[in-house]
């Protein structure tokens, strides 16, 4: 293999972002290490974990440890549930009451314990993508709080609240750049791209409601704004796991979505493979 260096995107797509993990097992298996990181969203749980020196097949036992048990996660929410109703879901803020769940308790009850909290303490360059509300500007977040920034990155319009940081509203990076290439792009050889967005699913009875419809909208214009981007960036290696039947709260179909996914992992190693070995070029 050559000495090219990697950086990998994470892009943003719910509980589809759980195969993320077969990627980073990918590199684990090659005995490859990224120069730099970068998430939107589910992808930004993925980047500070694989920074903080969790492995691929730590972080699945981790997620199937947790949210492979239905009372397992109960649990935790019943642990660390705030001490108010209030306080989970009102947000004395600008935008009132149609702020929901609080991100920042989200992370600090699901992240595994070994994820560092300062971007300083990261191995790997890491970078985030976040959405100032009120001018739809790009926030790129790679200093200060890392569960903080997880945060905001994740932070859904409609079911999470928005997060402050530094005087500003931010929400959820999928708004602007899903999938976050030019973050890492300046950084390395060879980049690779985990699109885990997907399209709107039919649910199982059929009908339509209002906030899958709203959940669906968002998949559309994430989808837009990657394929926009990536006509301008082509990747070295654009990987598409296989979720397209799951939905993006479908976190206790955890193992079932590993499963799906899987050949991920053997897919990434070969392409990978071949990359390096053709001096990073597509051979």
């Amino acid at each position: 293999m050559t000495d090219n260096t990697i950086g990998i995107a994470f892009g943003g797509g719910g509980a589809r972002g759980l195969s993320h993990i077969w990627v980073m097992e990918a590199l684990d298996e090659l005995g490859l290490k990224p120069v730099a990181l970068s998430g939107t969203s589910i992808g930004a749980l993925a980047a500070v974990c694989y920074a903080s020196g969790i492995t691929g097949a730590e972080l699945r036992a981790y997620m199937l440890e947790v949210f492979g048990n239905r009372n397992e996660v109960l649990s935790r929410f019943w642990r660390s549930r705030p001490k108010k109703f209030s306080e989970l879901s009102a947000f004395h803020n600008p935008l009132g009451s149609w702020a929901q769940l609080d991100p920042e308790w989200i992370a600090e009850t699901f992240l595994p314990p070994a994820v560092h909290r300062d971007f300083s303490q990261l191995a790997i360059r890491t970078s985030f993508s976040a959405t100032e509300y009120y001018t739809g500007n790009e926030v790129i977040m790679n200093e200060g709080d890392t569960y903080k920034a997880v945060a905001a990155s994740m932070a859904i319009p409609a079911l999470f609240r928005p997060v402050e940081y530094d005087g500003r509203l931010l929400v959820d990076g999928g708004c602007v750049n899903p999938m976050p290439v030019d973050h890492v792009r300046p950084h390395a050889d060879i980049i690779i791209a985990v699109d885990v967005i997907g399209v709107p699913q039919k649910t199982e009875d059929g009908k339509l409601r209002v906030f899958e419809m709203g959940f669906g909208a968002s998949q559309l214009l994430m989808q837009t704004i990657q394929r926009e981007k990536m006509r301008h960036d082509e990747v070295e290696l654009l990987v598409h796991p296989h979720i397209g039947n799951f939905r993006p709260l479908d976190f206790l179909k955890t193992e079932e979505i590993l499963a799906a996914s899987e050949d991920t992992k053997e897919d990434v190693k070969r392409r990978l493979t071949a990359l390096m070995e053709a001096g990073g070029t597509t051979p």
